[in-house]
């Protein structure tokens, strides 16, 4: 009996090391960038009842700080979020700015700080220590962190684990001669939540859910290339409502090149000038270049452009139409009327600009971003008309 175990055993291994599988491996650089936007298409349930629709885009950057000798990546991570409900607003709204820091072994599996919300998903995918042939399939563990605080009031990420199960599929040719690995990912998930929640009734009861994904693997460079994936989640509060979260996700790796440079802008300043633009300035920031209008007008206590207002945007169109950059058009308002008066109008006003942008092609539904600050970020004294005029202004940042 031992001989035939320990032949099996020198069979597997020879197997192994003869095979003509891949080796699947995270490929970490130091001072290696990525790019990806990820596009979430999701409907919401409460009790059965369907809520609203959303879509979610989120824009991430990754950077590889460090290599460790093992080639366990030091990675940071950007990650911008927009959204756009259905019912709420005609734009995708600005969300929030998240910073990530974690590590990742060649495997795929990474170590992060429970303080992190992003990403959502960890540990996939995870790759085993062999080279794989195509048909054959792996388990591995992974977890999602939800990010319930607006919903729930929870302040940390809520952990989910699951166990997900991968299958190397077959190998696709892209265009560009490129080879990749087509690799599915199922995993559902039940978990309960623990005993120290049961004092707050808004709190999870129970988390269930399912995903299958698949994923376009680029071995090469050691990333995901692509992915689409369809999903749902269900939570029950300890009140007994029911949230379903359903829908598809995909994701790419994209280019931004950067335009935030003294070279830019200063040609942008420049064409400015040549245009005869008064009350527009144009400056650097951490997010791009910003063009301000100051003073814009509209009619009174309103959203609604004057025609000299939009004979001056249809000038900065074509400043605008130069790059390929995304937009985020950014509302702010002089320190007049309720806080949630000017708030809702620093919107309106941004939605007004960037409707009108969409109207000229500048851009489509999909790349050009609003946010409203309401007068909560002056440029001057609101004591005056003078500083007021400045105040009141709409924002134009070509995103890096």
């Amino acid at each position: 009996m031992k001989k035939l175990l320990l032949l099996f055993t020198l069979t597997a291994l020879a197997a192994s090391l003869f095979s003509e599988g891949v080796l699947f491996r995270f490929k970490h650089n130091k001072g290696d960038s990525a790019s990806y936007v990820s596009t979430v298409h999701e409907e919401v349930l409460v009790n059965g009842r369907f809520n609203h629709n959303a879509e979610i885009i989120n824009r991430i950057s990754s950077h590889v700080e460090n290599v460790l000798e093992d080639g366990t990546g030091i990675i940071r991570a950007t990650y911008m979020t927009t959204e756009n409900s259905q019912g709420y607003t005609s734009n995708f709204q600005w969300g929030e700015d998240f910073i990530s820091n974690f590590s990742r072994k060649r495997t795929g599996e990474m170590d992060i700080n429970e303080e992190y919300f992003m990403p959502t998903v960890r540990n996939v995918p995870v790759f085993p220590e062999y080279a794989v042939e195509i048909g054959e399939s792996w388990t591995a563990e992974g977890h999602e962190a939800e990010d319930l605080r607006k919903t729930f009031g929870v302040e940390k990420p809520y952990i989910v684990p699951f166990s997900a199960r991968y299958k190397y599929l077959r190998d696709e040719e892209t265009t560009d001669g490129r080879i990749l690995n087509i690799i599915s990912v199922n995993y559902t998930f039940y978990y309960e939540s623990p005993a120290t929640y049961i004092d707050n009734y808004n709190m999870p009861s129970y988390t269930m859910g399912n995903s299958s994904e698949i994923i376009w693997w680029d071995n090469n460079k050691g990333i995901i290339d692509h992915y689409q994936e369809d999903f749902k989640i269900i939570i029950e509060t300890i009140a007994g409502d029911i949230f379903t979260f359903r829908g598809k996700a995909a994701a790419e790796v994209t280019e931004f090149k950067s335009l935030n440079n003294d070279e830019n802008l200063k040609i942008i300043r420049q064409t400015v000038e040549d245009l005869n633009l008064d009350n527009v300035s144009v400056k650097k920031s951490d997010k791009g270049l910003i063009i301000s209008l100051e003073n814009i007008q509209f009619e009174a206590d309103s959203a609604v452009l004057l025609n000299s207002e939009k004979s001056k945007l249809k000038k900065i169109a074509s400043i605008l139409l130069q790059f390929q950059n995304d937009l985020l058009i950014t509302g702010h308002c002089a320190e007049r009327g309720t806080a949630n008066a000017r708030q809702r109008l620093s919107e309106e006003r941004a939605d007004a600009v960037a409707d009108f942008l969409k109207g000229l092609n500048v851009r489509d539904d999909y790349h050009i971003f609003t946010m409203g600050k309401g007068s909560r970020e002056p440029v001057a004294p609101n004591s005056t008309e003078e500083g007021r005029a400045k105040n009141r202004r709409v924002e134009i940042t070509i995103l890096d």
